[in-house]
């Protein structure tokens, strides 16, 4: 399965955001620490399997929200 798009509401540290892998071949996610690296992998995984790594669905809330979406 090739992703097409990735559009995330309230997950983890993405309060919103869109990201379109149309055209994209390769791609090398950088950035400091604590920019979202691993919270955009979370969400991929999390869409695709329902697997992430947080224990609980709950954790992948972010702070001070009810409800997330992917």
């Amino acid at each position: 399965m090739i992703p097409c798009r990735l559009s995330l509401t309230n997950f983890m540290c993405y309060r919103q955001a869109t990201v379109d892998f149309s055209g994209i071949h390769v791609a090398c996610l950088a950035g400091e620490n604590g920019a979202g690296k691993s919270a955009l992998l979370d969400a991929i995984t999390w869409a695709l399997w329902g697997k992430s790594r947080a224990k609980r669905d709950d954790e992948l809330i972010r702070l001070g929200e009810d409800e997330m979406e992917v």
